[in-house]
């Protein structure tokens, strides 16, 4: 499947060895200017399209955000980034790799003012089908965001167990990867400013939250979910009602113990895998 991309999106981002392993020692990392500068506005308009137009699929988790999903489908200007070699560049390096393939993207809107309520500790491997470790999400806010508009908070070195594996994203998992965080004496990466543009990256393993927003703006956030181009859809049943749903959405046709490959899961840097 071949689709035109623009060239600033085909651009290999100047990662370095250190920046590399600093993603696989900790699970997560924030870079600056993933997407380009040219692009942030145009690519902040189509979601916000897309979104709308995905209004009656819109999910609520808890009123800590909502959430669309593979605007990728509908638009695209959101095609052509969820299709960049230059994000999936960063990924496939992050996951050491040859390539990665889809698994969806998704809006992460937070009300302000309060009304979006902090976003719980949980993993999101809970919610991944397949059978690989290496499986990463690029979230970018496409508005500048202070710390008070609710970016997330990671723990560290998290993502090498699957501790809360068995958990939603709940008070529960609050609760039990707090506990965890004060027993075991881990590491919090707290949230950082981020500016339109810049992205964090992190494993389906590494335990992130995020705080309430509090400012009078809505945080306007967009994920794009990425994996081993190589993997498998694991050969045992689903573990929970999640995962049997997603693998059905978005890996349509694929069986256990086969490839993770359908025409919803496009590779990126080699388009006809």
């Amino acid at each position: 499947m071949l689709f035109n991309t623009r060239i600033a999106l085909a651009e290999d981002y100047d990662l370095s060895q250190s920046q590399i392993d600093e993603y696989q020692n900790n699970g997560h990392i924030l870079l600056r200017n993933v997407i380009p500068e040219s692009e942030v506005a145009e690519l902040r308009t189509a979601v916000l399209r897309a979104h709308e137009a995905l209004k009656d699929e819109e999910e609520d988790f808890q009123q800590a955000f909502r959430i669309t999903q593979n605007l990728w489908e509908i638009n695209d200007t959101v095609r052509a980034h969820v299709l960049s070699k230059r994000y999936a560049g960063i990924a496939a390096k992050f996951l050491g790799c040859r390539d990665v393939r889809i698994y969806h993207d998704l809006t992460f809107f937070k009300e302000g003012l309060g009304k979006g309520k902090p976003t719980p500790w949980h993993q999101d491997g809970h919610y991944w089908p397949l059978d690989t470790e290496k499986c990463i999400t690029l979230w970018v806010p496409l508005i500048d965001c202070p710390v008070d508009m609710g970016p997330m908070s990671f723990v560290s070195g998290s993502h090498l167990n699957r501790n809360a594996e068995h958990l939603p994203i709940s008070d529960e998992s609050d609760e039990y990867i707090r506990n965890l965080v004060e027993t075991e004496n881990l590491s919090v990466a707290p949230a950082q400013h981020m500016n339109a543009g810049d992205a964090t990256f992190h494993s389906c393993w590494t335990y992130h939250a995020a705080a309430s927003n509090t400012t009078d703006r809505t945080r306007i956030a967009f994920a794009i979910a990425y994996y081993d181009a190589d993997a498998t859809v694991p050969l045992q049943p689903p573990t929970n009602a999640r995962r049997a749903a997603n693998l059905a959405r978005w890996f349509p046709g694929a069986v256990p113990g086969g490839p993770a490959v359908t025409e919803k899961n496009p590779a990126v840097l080699c388009p006809l895998d």
